[in-house]
């Protein structure tokens, strides 16, 4: 009884949680049907510009516009589609975010190409490869999938082969070496998980034989 009693005050509770959260974050809809939740700040021409809810005057992110298809503003639920948008304005975003397709345009501080080098990094590149391959390669044979996990970290990513927005920034030294450390960082992360993927489901079947 006690338990049933418990159960249902905690779901109360995030019930209660998940309203509240619902009620105050934005939603930007991805063409790929990625979901991004956080604060609208700015919607500019070529891109949109938010903060994560955890982060009121942390540093500012966005995405291309091209890449999304409609958005959703916690004082308007209803989903516009992007000719639907308004323009808005925020100082701190305006003064600390590097638009797209114009680092060409100004001189920027070696800190604002450090900064945007590292979140174009981690919003962009995904290491799928990583993951994927050494996770196969330890299912099959475990030592094979460990020597898989560090000869693939060991290789930074080819920062010319990924996709990323900044062109035009990623000819500037800093930009590029802060791209390309941030990149190489999630590729170990994601071979160590790899490794890990495939490790655990090799067990797992194991057990599952063996009852």
């Amino acid at each position: 009884m006690h338990l049933m009693t418990w159960k249902r005050a905690v779901l109360s509770v995030c019930f209660v949680l998940t309203a509240m959260l619902g009620h105050s974050q934005d939603l930007i809809v991805k063409k790929n049907g990625e979901e991004v939740v956080g604060k609208i700040v700015k919607v500019g021409e070529d891109t949109i510009h938010y903060r994560m809810l955890s982060e009121e005057k942390g540093p500012l992110r966005f995405v291309l516009r091209n890449d999304v298809s409609s958005m959703q503003f916690a004082t308007q639920p209803s989903q516009r589609q992007l000719n639907q948008l308004p323009q808005s304005n925020d100082e701190y975003a305006t003064a600390s975010a590097i638009p797209t397709g114009t680092g060409a345009s100004r001189n920027y501080t070696p800190e604002e190409l450090m900064y945007q080098g590292r979140h174009d990094a981690l919003m962009y590149y995904k290491g799928q490869g990583p993951l994927w391959g050494t996770a196969g390669a330890t299912f099959l044979l475990p030592p094979v999938g460990l020597v898989t996990g560090i000869v693939t970290a060991a290789v930074p990513p080819n920062v010319d082969n990924l996709f990323h927005p900044n062109y035009q920034l990623m000819k500037e030294p800093v930009y590029r070496e802060a791209f390309k450390k941030q990149a190489h960082k999630r590729k170990v992360g994601k071979a160590a998980t790899g490794f890990g993927i495939g490790f655990g489901s090799l067990i797992a079947l194991a057990l599952m034989l063996g009852a």
